[in-house]
């Protein structure tokens, strides 16, 4: 079979057919995207505290309406400085180091909301959410990086779906523990598991392109190899990083951003996929999640409805590991808007029917006439929102952080990651903020109504604006928005032998068949 075959055959292959060659990856991976894990942790525990904090009669803490927003709305208003701070650590000390140091914050930030319970400080309440909060934004931009340099480019798409399975593995471990114990046992519980972070990342390899940029060509090397598998052929992987990594050093600047196409573009592609992730409203839903499906008229139990819900999340945004590299970004975008908009303008139709059938029956009660019990419907808002979530997971969550990986230049990644995290979580904090006051004052109909006319926006801006980058390497991409090709033969030699793991190993055997992924 000649060359040109076997790169047809592989192209139709699964993406982890062959096990030995991508278990490494996955294992980086997954040990990254632990840190996303925490971050869901920090934002299901407010779906189950809050409500018991706010209880007058309870015997713990009680916090005020706005000490509960503000508690809330505290950790993405945080992790924009957290997104900010960790990227000097992480171009100076690596991906690997800052991830593993990141899970101490994490698990002293919980055990002082703990301790707070005990002490009645409702500061220290305060304090360790603000800690958590910060490396919300400090887990984002490594774990995305460190996933996408270490992936090769048939499955950088299904890893680097990952961090967004596992950030809804964290919500609903939060969801289920704040379920059956009281608030403050749940933060030494959840605050234990940022303790795998720390020391699985320890026994993982740094990613080659950081190690290229620090002048570590052996390390480089070793690191390669132990990603792709010890038998794998990587010169061709290996000299395509060499040559971009040394073409791109010591060239980066901010101002330089601004007067570059091919960083503003993929900048502002980003961020606008950032924007529109947050209008749909998930983090809302997400945040104040138990409160959302009492407000909207369920019959079901508030704590179950969540519950409900994270379990949708985690399973849907796992499929979308699989769905991301066979059907691509932006036809999985399309879909999710669209879908996303119907499920969010359906429970909009039902919120208004509800109120104004409310009214009505005020009016039939003084009268002495028998009006229909709208209470009997009470499944619908559940089930709207099940289908926005399972809309969401296999799109707008999974692929924006996904892209952000993929998009920046290697010498730019961290400047211009820095600035898409924080725009998101400032878009985060505003929607957290706002929706309280928005639903006071304008209805829950006419918010949820808003947030789906964004999910609509979002699609036509995808249709128009974002390229496909399925089956791309990191180099191909930055070509797309313009960068000039590091060396043309280099990127012909990659295109001809595909990514690593599909090239041919070195089989001591020499009888024996290519193994392929």
């Amino acid at each position: 079979m000649d060359d040109m075959a076997i790169t047809k055959t592989k192209k139709n292959l699964p993406p982890f057919k062959n096990w030995p060659k991508v278990a490494p990856q996955i294992m980086c991976a997954t040990s990254a995207s632990w840190a996303m894990l925490c971050a869901g942790l920090v934002r299901g525990w407010s779906s189950s505290a809050i409500p018991q904090l706010t209880v007058q009669n309870n015997e713990t803490l009680y916090l005020e309406q706005e000490e509960a927003v503000w508690l809330t709305s505290m950790p993405p208003l945080c992790a924009i400085f957290g997104s900010v701070l960790i990227a000097f650590p992480m171009e100076m000390y690596g991906r690997r180091l800052t991830l593993a140091t990141i899970s101490i914050p994490y698990i002293v930030g919980f055990y002082l909301m703990g301790l707070s319970y005990y002490i009645n400080s409702t500061i220290l309440l305060f304090v360790g959410r603000i800690a958590t909060g910060l490396m919300i934004g400090a887990s984002m931009l490594p774990s995305q990086i460190y996933v996408s340099e270490c992936s090769s480019p048939r499955v950088r798409g299904a890893l680097g779906s990952f961090t967004s399975t596992f950030i809804s593995i964290g919500i609903l471990i939060a969801y289920i523990i704040g379920a059956v114990v009281e608030w403050h046992i749940m933060c030494f519980l959840i605050g234990s598991l940022p303790i795998v972070l720390g020391v699985t990342m320890m026994l993982m390899p740094e990613t080659p392109p950081w190690l290229f940029s620090r002048n570590h060509e052996t390390q480089a090397k070793d690191a390669l190899h132990r990603l792709r598998g010890k038998y794998t052929n990587i010169e061709v992987e290996f000299q395509r990083i060499k040559t971009n990594a040394s073409s791109q050093l010591n060239n980066s600047s901010y101002a330089k951003i601004l007067t570059s196409g091919h960083l503003m573009k993929p900048l502002l592609i980003t961020m606008a996929l950032m924007f529109f992730q947050q209008s749909s409203g998930i983090t809302a839903i997400l945040f104040y999640s138990a409160s959302v499906f009492q407000d909207a008229g369920s019959s079901l139990d508030r704590f179950l409805s969540s519950i409900i819900i994270g379990v949708v999340q985690v399973v849907f945004t796992g499929l979308s590991v699989l769905l991301v590299d066979r059907f691509g970004r932006r036809v999985l975008l399309m879909v999710s808007g669209v879908l996303m908009a119907v499920s969010l303008g359906g429970l909009s139709a039902f919120i208004y029917v509800k109120n104004a059938w409310e009214e009505l029956s005020e009016v039939d009660k003084s009268t002495g006439e028998e009006s229909f019990d709208i209470s009997s419907l009470g499944w619908i808002p559940l089930l709207c929102l099940i289908s926005f979530m399972i809309a969401y997971s296999i799109g707008f969550g999974a692929v924006p952080p996904l892209i952000m990986g993929e998009v920046f230049p290697l010498e730019y990644r961290h400047r211009l990651g820095t600035i898409s995290s924080a725009f998101s979580l400032a878009c985060t904090f505003i929607v957290v903020q706002t929706f309280p006051e928005m639903s006071a004052s304008l209805g829950l109909s006419c918010v949820y109504g808003i947030y789906a006319a964004w999910s609509l926006v979002a699609v036509l801006f995808v249709a128009f604006f974002l390229p496909e980058t399925k089956g791309k390497t990191l180099e191909e991409i930055n070509e797309i928005f313009g960068q000039p090709s590091v060396n043309e033969i280099t990127s012909s030699a990659d295109k001809l032998d595909g990514s690593e793991e599909d090239s041919q190993v070195h089989d001591p055997k020499p009888n024996c068949k290519i193994d392929s992924i």
